[in-house]
């Protein structure tokens, strides 16, 4: 699960290019905001979508080693069940900007999710609100109280496509194959157990309260595929063997062009298909997915560049949206070794206040982003409202903090930016509003991907643009993102005050993880590690024949399953 998170974490960062005026140093002493938001751009062919190791750690392998007297969390939901079929639609058409490398579960991640749940059902689901719902799991809870092994109850009567049976036999040897394959979502797991006919337990090598979340359809790890693939699973590279609702059509699938999925016949609840076929069309070009959506080819484009919205919707286009992530910049030199300055809260809580982000807000991101103060945002277990405007633009105050500090007359630091998603109009924007106060701001901006990451872990930079996606668990973020030694904290000090409060959250299971994750939020918040200016969404727009395109805060994609046609 580590490398599927790290990955998800980072193809947040990376998802689309965006074509902006490239870095350079920032001389004039008042804020200059851009007046235009900047155009963005895909790549005119579609990118492979591969997995990878990141040098992340997520909270698949969160050791949750501290004394907890917490009783075991029993969860047992009724089953859900669809009721009486509406008419079927034709044919659903979805423009993608990306493929996988293969249609092996194993082997994708959350940005290949729709090519999985077509005909993959999760063990598990959210519904709209976050909470955990059965689905292939009709009733699941921890034994014991570390967290290390999940006993799942399974849904009866069900088959796979290809006619064998889902049971926990066949859990088990998904299971066995994540771990034996080193697949994406098998580090962590320790083994799985069939414990009867349709009981399976999973096993953790360390405890891991978020278990569940990660047998959801987003993180695919819970897409269980039939047992010959588990036998060969070199059969579901390039085709499909689930339980889900649909199957592929292979002879009507275009490798890295065109992906038809139809009705899987042995599907438990048919019901619940609401169509005869669904494809999903790679388009990478964001005018070409518009143009396909005015002209009718396509029904949904997803996700939808903002540089279309705006046609999309003159044009009649329906429009959904949820925040996803939190655009700004992060201090990666907390300990003050490059910039002294940066050691003392009150330089880096300066530097906050000494923003507008209210006018940076309507113009970067398309013009649509929130202004924020924190790393959260809703859907996140750690998200506080109260906490989204705690550095107002106050000048009189960042200059203030910056004397009481020892910098009244300022100091000079490096911004590492980067020309893709909007990220050096980003820090040429910040950089002016830091010379207001007077910090002397310079850019290095690299030209690449390769390279800005690299300059992520050079130890060179105290600062770095940053654009993270905000609505995961909190532990998952930490791991990922704030703990020392990863991606956005190169550091490797601890922070006992901090670690507390993580040992704390890891011991405490999902669902009652609010008010602990929250505290998470309040230190980060307080002591400045980072400089949030702006929340953005995943857009999708959309033709008005259909509905059900809900994106909610725990899962910002909609799940195409739900879409059905315009009554």
């Amino acid at each position: 699960m580590v490398r599927k998170v790290a990955k998800f974490m980072l193809v947040l960062l990376l998802a689309s290019l965006t074509l902006t005026a490239c870095g350079s140093d920032a001389t004039t002493a008042t804020p200059v905001v851009p007046t235009t938001a900047p155009a963005q751009a895909s790549p005119t062919t579609a990118p492979a979508a591969t997995t990878g190791n990141a040098a992340t750690t997520a909270a698949a392998t969160t050791a949750a080693s501290a004394a907890t007297t917490a009783a075991s969390v029993a969860t047992t939901v009724a089953a859900t069940t669809t009721s009486a079929a509406a008419p079927r639609g034709q044919t659903l058409t979805i423009a993608v900007a990306a493929y996988p490398a293969s249609l092996d579960p194993t082997k994708n991640t959350p940005t290949e999710e729709p090519y999985m749940t077509l005909a993959y059902d999760s063990l598990l689901q959210f519904d709209a609100d976050g909470n955990y719902q059965p689905l292939m799991a009709t009733a699941w809870k921890w034994i014991g109280n570390d967290f290390k092994t999940l006993e799942l109850q399974l849904r009866p009567n069900v088959k796979f496509s290809d006619g064998s049976t889902f049971d926990a036999a066949a859990v088990k040897a998904w299971f066995d194959v994540q771990k034996k394959t080193n697949g994406s979502g098998s580090t962590g797991l320790d083994s799985a157990e069939a414990t009867g006919p349709l009981t399976v337990q999973i096993h953790l090598v360390q405890g891991n309260p978020l278990l569940p979340s990660f047998l959801t359809r987003n993180w695919i790890t819970g897409d269980i595929a039939c047992p010959a693939a588990a036998a060969n699973p070199a059969l579901v590279s390039t085709a499909t063997c689930g339980t889900g609702p649909y199957m592929l059509d292979a002879k009507s699938t275009v490798t890295a062009d065109t992906y038809t999925y139809v009705p899987n016949p042995n599907y438990w609840n048919p019901n619940a298909i609401h169509w005869n076929k669904i494809v999903l069309k790679v388009v990478a070009n964001p005018q070409a997915a518009l143009d396909a959506l005015k002209a009718g080819q396509v029904q949904l484009i997803a996700p939808a560049d903002t540089a279309v919205i705006d046609a999309g919707q003159t044009a009649g286009m329906k429009l959904a949206g949820v925040e996803l992530n939190v655009q700004g910049l992060d201090f990666l030199d907390r300990e003050g070794k490059i910039v002294p300055a940066l050691k003392d809260a009150r330089v880096r809580q300066a530097l906050n206040y000494a923003i507008d982000k209210d006018a940076l807000s309507k113009v970067l991101g398309g013009g649509k982003g929130r202004p924020v103060s924190t790393q959260f945002l809703p859907g996140s277990d750690g998200y506080d409202a109260t906490l989204d405007s705690y550095y107002n633009y106050d000048v009189a105050k960042a200059k203030q903090l910056l004397t009481d500090a020892g910098f009244a007359n300022g100091f000079e630091l490096t911004i590492l930016s980067a020309p893709f998603l909007g990220f050096d109009t980003l820090s040429q924007a910040v950089a002016s509003y830091w010379q207001a106060i007077g910090v002397k701001t310079t850019i290095d901006s690299k030209p690449s991907v390769a390279e800005f990451l690299t300059g992520l872990s050079s130890g060179k930079y105290g600062v770095a643009v940053a654009g993270l996606g905000a609505t995961t668990p909190t532990l998952i973020t930490y791991n990922c993102c704030f703990k020392p030694g990863s991606a956005w904290n190169p550091s490797k000090t601890p922070v006992p005050d901090l670690q507390a409060i993580i040992e704390k959250l890891a011991a405490t299971d999902a669902t009652q993880a609010g008010p602990v994750a929250k505290q998470v939020n309040k230190y980060i918040t307080e002591q400045a590690w980072f400089v949030p200016v702006l929340a953005t969404k995943l857009y999708f727009l959309y033709s008005p024949k259909i509905s059900g395109v809900t994106p909610t805060a725990t899962e910002a994609s909609p799940n195409i399953l739900n879409i059905v046609p315009a009554q």
